[in-house]
């Protein structure tokens, strides 16, 4: 079963649901990932662990459907603005995310915990990359299509060069991601890629 797919059981409720997956977030963001049990999740969502098993077939699903539900509505892509803009407010909300909300901090220990879980890798993967990198390559398209980028560079190649320093300070944490950090890589990245 896919790390982000939830065990079959009674009907949800919804408010049941909410409370696990905040439970959750809290616990990791205080504790850590490795530290955290099903347990712990349980007696914090004032439930049982037979409960939480009927939703979800282990504590890799619960974070990861937790993190997805707080992180969806905050970095919604930013529309009509020049694909430098974009880009840049892209990045700022999602650097915003990852670094004061306790779901952005789960991050680091999916991340981490997913080094050595398949499944959890997968689901990473699948759920919070790949949509991701299919809106990130939609915009680079538009931008081509506007003028603003050449036509022959690789879509993936460009997320990677925009999105990697940012998630490589994020996880080893050797310098800050503020604004002016974003706005240079973004200008480094474009720098040979605009359409003359």
């Amino acid at each position: 079963m896919n790390a982000g797919t939830r065990a079959v059981g009674r009907p949800r409720d919804d408010t049941l649901d909410a409370a696990i997956m905040a439970a959750a977030l809290h616990l990791v963001d205080e504790r850590g990932y490795t530290a955290v049990t099903l347990d712990a999740i349980a007696e914090q969502a004032c439930t049982s662990k037979t409960a939480i098993y009927r939703r979800w077939p282990k504590k890799a699903a619960i974070i990861m459907d937790a993190f997805l539900a707080e992180a969806e509505p905050l970095i919604q892509p930013v529309t009509g603005l020049p694909f430098r803009d974009t880009i840049i407010a892209q990045m700022t909300a999602l650097t915003d995310f990852l670094q004061t909300t306790p779901g952005g901090r789960t991050l680091r220990g999916l991340i981490a915990e997913a080094q050595t879980d398949t499944a959890l890798a997968d689901a990473i993967r699948e759920r919070w990359l790949a949509p991701r990198r299919a809106v990130a390559a939609a915009m680079y398209a538009d931008a081509h299509e506007a003028g603003e980028l050449r036509g022959d560079i690789d879509s993936g190649a460009l997320v990677d060069a925009l999105y990697g320093p940012l998630y490589f300070r994020l996880l080893l944490g050797h310098a800050p991601i503020d604004h002016a950090f974003i706005a240079q890589t973004v200008d480094t990245v474009l720098g040979g890629m605009k359409a003359h």
